[in-house]
């Protein structure tokens, strides 16, 4: 068929339609570029009356006059809808004209609509959508301003907000697709006041209710995500709520956001965020406390606003860490003592700590006389006991006697060997203070000392530089003007320990 052929049906079609029915005025003018081919065709038309007087007629928004060959009844009435009957014609002077054949006055747009709204049908939005169009597209066609036009709008607002209802009634099972999909639709028909923000609200609230019992931390987390992105305000810290208000939201989450008022909308957009939110972190949660930091931490980044569960969270492994402190590794108990001290509970620190090192001592006795020189070492640091060290050096060279290390360990704390027994040396003050305390209290490095307390005595060195021999590791620790000295020291220690022992000190030139 061809393009010519084609428009010539369509619009005898029409042509012929028009005969049975009025069809609008807006339908007849999609025509006009065909008009001059359709002269000599009939139409019924249908639109607001313009001017109507005599034997002329003229239609809004119509460029056409309508002649007839009689006197035309009277046509009054404010907005008054006619409908007309006739053919196009040329006039004399070739313009296009209406042959006007009949004319009578038919339902207004206001009677029409309301009597259309009473058949529509009470569950299909479809049809309710469609009648809200029409008076919008009448609205728009005539421009009028006019009361008929407002009255009409205001219809249309109330057609189309039936029509919303029921197309959330209808959805069976609601999900986040389809109820964000009608809230963006609600927008194109100026009611995103009204239905925007609760269908938003739904649609994320019903997608965490349908996924909670069998989704992951990770999931439940990026539908909190996406609520801070869509709905105002969620993403916005507040204070914490209060107890009744949380559990009166939990009986109808969504019931309870539509009757609220708008200026706590934004309050509920947080706590749905929250709630979500604070699910997908403790899903994470350790049931007997072991990663309460962790939670903690987490709660502290994405819900500020929970403190009090933030602390609570950390004190279940805080009190996990002590249950099981003897199953922390040396860091981790420093760190626990450490803590517990900032804490102000000194006391507690040092006991629980004790209670650690009680494993770590049982073990290192049991490899003998090198064990007992490791305690030695681990007293001095971890305790700065001196006097245990003393003691634990001694019980080693019972058990291994002839040791140099141990022999070193024990004349640098001011003993020495007397019939075949260790006894003070004379250097010993009346005070009893050792030479390696006085030394550390003085600030001066002697022959004897460990790595540590070297360090406790002049600090850290500018520089350490290590040779290794085929029996142990050579260290010089260097020390320049910023330690009040300078100094090389030269520290022995066996390859298998981590403590070495000061074997000489060098003066090093001045610049």
């Amino acid at each position: 068929m061809t393009c010519a052929l084609q428009v010539a049906c369509l619009l005898g079609s029409w042509a012929t339609a028009s005969i049975a029915a009025g069809q609008p005025i807006e339908d007849f003018l999609k025509l006009k570029p065909n008009w001059p081919k359709l002269v000599g065709t009939s139409f019924r038309i249908e639109g607001r009356l313009a001017t109507g007087a005599g034997t002329t007629l003229k239609l809004s928004k119509l460029p056409l006059l309508f002649i007839s060959q009689t006197e035309l009844p009277e046509l009054s009435g404010a907005d008054l809808v006619v409908e007309v009957v006739g053919r196009l014609q040329k006039g004399e002077a070739g313009v296009l004209e209406f042959e006007l054949l009949s004319v009578k006055k038919i339902e207004s747009d206001l009677e029409r609509l309301n009597r259309l709204r009473v058949d529509l049908p009470r569950y299909d939005p479809g049809p309710w959508y469609d009648l809200g169009d029409w008076a919008t597209n009448r609205v728009r066609f005539y421009e009028s301003g006019r009361t008929v036009d407002q009255q009409l709008t205001e219809n249309a607002t109330e057609l189309y907000r039936m029509a919303l209802r029921k197309e959330r009634t209808a959805i069976e099972k609601p999900n986040y697709t389809s109820l964000r999909a009608l809230a963006l639709k609600s927008e194109g028909y100026g009611l995103a006041g009204e239905f925007k923000l609760p269908l938003l609200y739904e649609a994320h609230f019903s997608t965490w209710d349908n996924i909670r019992s069998k989704a992951s931390g990770k999931e439940l987390a990026n539908v909190a995500v996406r609520i801070a992105q869509e709905l105002p305000d969620a993403n916005k810290p507040s204070d914490e709520f209060e107890k009744e208000l949380i559990a009166e939201w939990r009986k109808g989450p969504v019931s309870y956001y539509t009757n609220a008022p708008d200026s706590l909308r934004p309050q509920l957009h947080r706590l749905l965020y929250q709630q979500v939110m604070l699910e997908s972190i403790e899903m994470d949660a350790a049931v007997d406390g072991k990663n309460g930091g962790d939670i903690a931490t987490r709660l502290e980044e994405f819900i500020p606003e929970l403190k009090t569960l933030a602390s609570l969270y950390r004190q279940k492994e805080l009190d996990w860490r002590i249950s099981h402190v003897n199953d922390l590794s040396r860091v981790e108990a420093l760190a626990l003592k450490q803590e517990l001290t900032v804490a102000g509970d000194e006391a507690r620190a040092d006991s629980i700590f004790r209670q650690w090192f009680r494993n770590i001592e049982s073990e290192l006795r049991k490899e003998g006389a090198d064990g007992l020189v490791e305690l030695a070492s681990e007293y001095e640091t971890l305790f700065d006991d001196g006097r245990m060290a003393v003691q634990l050096l001694l019980e080693a060279d019972r058990v291994k006697p002839g040791s140099g290390y141990v022999e070193e360990r024990l004349e640098a704390y001011g003993y020495a060997r007397a019939n075949g027994l260790w006894r003070p040396k004379d250097e010993i003050g009346s005070d009893g203070v050792s030479p390696i305390d006085r030394a550390i209290r003085d600030g001066r490095v002697i022959r004897g000392m460990t790595s540590a307390q070297v360090r406790r005595s002049l600090g850290p060195p500018d520089s350490v530089s290590r040779v290794l021999t085929s029996r142990d590791v050579l260290e010089y620790w260097v020390y320049g003007p910023s330690s009040g000295s300078r100094l090389s020291v030269r520290i022995s220690r066996p390859i298998d320990r981590h403590e070495g022992i000061v074997r000489r000190i060098f003066d090093l030139p001045s610049r």
